[in-house]
């Protein structure tokens, strides 16, 4: 074992196995018909089915781990169709235009019509095929790089044997040209990488997770380099590794979210496999842990991992009762090569078994035994396998003293990743009609999520997956070239379920998404779908490890109504709602659709001056936080204006006022006249008020019903005038009395009178 896989599981069907696949259909004691030929990674494989669709193992985090790669009714089911009526701000309805979806899988049939637009062009920007070599892409020095162009042109050398990567395609953005099977964003724009390799006669697909990463570059790139957003899908997955976020790919993943980008992963379908155990950690305690591998197995991996703090001693068991204790590092026993190696990361510590046979390897007689040195940490440890084989059955834990196995825990990775929206899977169909007129059934009831359908939490304790969308059965599209199976329905439309087929559900919605918000971030787009996922009470408490937030709907957006109150008809206002700016007046409220999970702040006017009219309205509240669906009231109150006018100055009290307050005026209450011209002007005295039409006002106030306009009135007080002309007139007369008398006495001084003798 080189390095951990990831897996794509399919079936290239020929007429034997489609023959006993049919009877299986009907005489299988398990509803686990679709899980024997799925496309879709760990699915559910029980004894008897048909195929086996295990995961490939892989080594320590150092090296390049493999993955595997995991609508007729399933679009309406969630109800895309609904939004498609939608218009977003520039008139264009909501159907994923202007976005691009990047997928990597196992290629695309890029002739198939559903991948073109009704004007002839293909929806497809760039296909790179990492399989082929003669034209690697920039910045890449492998593999074969088609323009679309080429693509138009039918010069494309890639092909997709398979059919996974078409009908995962498909499903998220398929036109729906062939027939009536339209993708959930069949406006989207499509960045194709093929990447991978088959095993066990096409039934299974392996990838690099080497590869993977650089898909993911060339897919961000090619996006930023066309000013596209995009999101990438991922229908893969790997059982190996911390189910933490921990892992190579996915440190790179969020690198590339915290850039931008949105990535959207399936769960994974083994959460009925077996695949997970843990158990507790007691000082003198020793557990037994056993698995089984089936048989046409040349390699097998099992990764156990710790807390820091924790630590522990393990001795490997073999078929043939050889004891060798760890580490060990490529040791061959009977045949096989073993190795049992620590590794040290930030989240934990990982010991990984890595068995590999070319001649196949033992099935039964395999165990570790562990025993706790050292108990600092949680104390609990957990374990998961994961084989190449290609047998009809799929390795497993056996139970045993000291150790649980459970189906939690089963979430694949990437969709552990911090940064990544796990989808899980629910039935929305159960028969279909195939090529041949043959009725069809998987036994799944609608609305049941499925069993494989992998559950949290992961092993840091994060809710998982995100939401559930349909993975069975799904109608979608099929490489035309390809030989049929008795899956299919037509030349262009085949049937597949799985997580891999819910991923691209949910990526679908998320294009929509961005095209109606393109500055949406990850988180947006996650609380959209949260928030909008469809829950029931028998579901259980919410959310919850096997249904996460819900089923997916993509009725992410929710109307909000915006109309005015306290403004004429003919005034009008403007509504600001994040870069945009609309008109609103009483006569003409306006719609507006929000994104839900977040919070949108709407902006009015403040203030709308009528000037000639002398009046103005404010608005009672200038910002409201929408959340939710409803209504939303803009309330002014109008102002008028109050002119105060006083021919002779000291007015008080004009301006603004709110409609029906008093306001109350004044100005100079007398003016006397300056100087000496008091002595020819009378006093002014302020003896009332008259309004705008020349009613007497009784006094200094006014309601403000509307604009007013006040007057002074003055009366003119002539007695201070009299009086003064009075003490005047007094002070005159008596002045020239007194000089008078004055004069005489002075004259009486200088001229004394003469005193004559009486006469006798």
């Amino acid at each position: 074992m080189g390095c951990r896989c990831f897996r794509l599981r399919t079936l290239i069907s020929a007429l034997m196995i489609t023959l006993l696949f049919s009877f299986m259909v009907y005489l299988a004691p398990e509803p686990s018909m679709m899980d024997s030929i799925s496309v879709d990674g760990s699915s559910k494989v029980k004894q008897g089915d048909l195929m086996s669709l295990e995961e490939g193992s892989s080594s320590d985090f150092g090296k390049s781990r493999k993955y595997r790669v995991f609508l007729d009714v399933s679009v309406p089911d969630i109800h895309a169709i609904d939004v498609w009526r939608i218009r977003n701000l520039h008139g264009g309805y909501l159907n994923g235009s202007g976005v691009a979806i990047g997928i990597i899988d196992t290629g695309i049939d890029y002739t198939h019509p559903d991948f073109y637009f009704l004007n002839g062009t293909s929806k497809i920007l760039a296909i790179w095929d990492q399989t082929l070599d003669g034209k690697p892409p920039r910045n890449f020095s492998y593999g074969y790089e088609c323009t679309r162009r080429e693509i138009e042109d039918g010069a494309c050398p890639q092909r997709d044997t398979v059919g996974h990567g078409t009908h995962v395609a498909s499903i998220a953005a398929g036109t729906g040209r062939a027939g009536p099977y339209t993708g959930v964003a069949p406006g989207a724009l499509l960045i194709i990488v093929k990447s991978g390799y088959p095993a066990c006669n096409g039934t299974q697909w392996f990838m690099d997770e080497d590869k993977i990463i650089d898909g993911l570059y060339y897919i961000a790139e090619k996006a930023r380099e066309l000013g596209l957003r995009v999101v990438i899908n991922l229908s893969l997955g790997s059982d190996l590794g911390g189910h933490d976020g921990s892992s190579n790919l996915e440190r790179v993943l969020e690198k590339l979210v915290d850039d931008g980008v949105v990535v959207v992963a399936a769960a994974g379908n083994s959460g009925d496999e077996k695949i997970h155990a843990s158990g507790s950690l007691n000082i003198g305690e020793k557990i037994d842990l056993k698995w089984f591998i089936p048989a046409l197995t040349t390699s097998f991996g099992l990764s156990l991992w710790l807390d820091h703090g924790d630590e522990v001693t393990l001795t490997l068991k073999t078929p043939s009762n050889i004891t060798i204790r760890a580490p060990i590092v490529n040791r061959f026993i009977d045949g096989v090569e073993v190795s049992l190696t620590r590794n040290s990361y930030d989240t934990g510590v990982e010991w990984l078994l890595e068995l590999t046979s070319s001649l196949g390897l033992p099935s039964q007689g395999w165990s570790i035994e562990i025993e706790a040195v050292e108990t600092g940490g949680s104390r609990i440890w957990h374990a998961w396998i994961s084989s190449d084989t290609c047998s009809s059955y799929r390795e497993r834990f056996i139970p045993g003293e000291g150790y649980n196995i459970s189906q939690n825990y089963t979430i694949a990775i990437p969709a552990t990743s911090h940064r990544v929206i796990a989808v899980g899977g629910y039935a929305t169909k159960n028969t279909w009609k195939n090529y041949l007129g043959e009725e069809l059934n998987t036994f799944y009831n609608i609305g049941e999520v499925l069993s494989f359908s992998s559950r949290g939490p992961t092993r840091d304790g994060r809710v998982k997956p995100d939401i559930l969308a349909p993975g069975s059965v799904i109608v979608a599209a099929r490489p035309v070239s390809n030989r049929y199976s008795r899956l299919d329905i037509d030349r262009y439309y085949t049937v597949k379920h799985g997580t891999s087929m819910s991923s691209p559900h949910a990526a679908g919605v998320a294009a929509i998404i961005l095209q109606f918000k393109p500055n949406a971030s990850y988180i947006d787009i996650l609380n959209a779908l949260r928030s909008s996922a469809r829950w029931s009470e028998e579901y259980g408490e919410r959310p919850n490890n096997i249904w996460g937030w819900g089923r997916l709907d993509a009725r992410v957006f929710y109307n909000v109504s915006i109309r005015l109150e306290g403004l004429p008809e003919d005034v009008s206002t403007n509504i600001y709602v994040n870069d945009s700016i609309e008109s609103i007046s009483i006569d003409k409220p306006i719609e507006k659709i929000f994104l839900k999970g977040s919070t949108t702040q709407v902006r009015v006017q403040e203030m709308i001056e009528v000037l000639e009219k002398s009046v103005r309205y404010i608005a009672e509240k200038e910002t409201f936080v929408i959340r939710d669906k409803g209504e939303v009231i803009v309330s002014y109150i109008p102002e008028y204006y109050l002119e105060v006018e006083s021919e002779l100055g000291g007015e008080y009290g004009d301006g603004w006022y709110k409609r029906d307050t008093v306001a109350v005026f004044s100005a100079r209450s007398y003016v006397f006249p300056e100087g000496l011209e008091i002595l020819f002007k009378p006093i002014y005295i302020l003896s009332g008020w008259i309004d705008e039409e020349g009613r007497i006002l009784q006094e200094n106030k006014i309601v403000m019903d509307s604009p007013h306009k006040v007057k002074a009135i003055y009366s003119q007080d002539y007695g201070l005038l009299y009086t003064g002309w009075v003490i005047i007139s007094s002070s005159v007369i008596l002045t020239i009395v007194i000089i008078l008398k004055y004069a005489r006495s002075r004259r009486d001084s200088l001229n004394p009178k003469q005193h004559y003798p009486r006469p006798i």
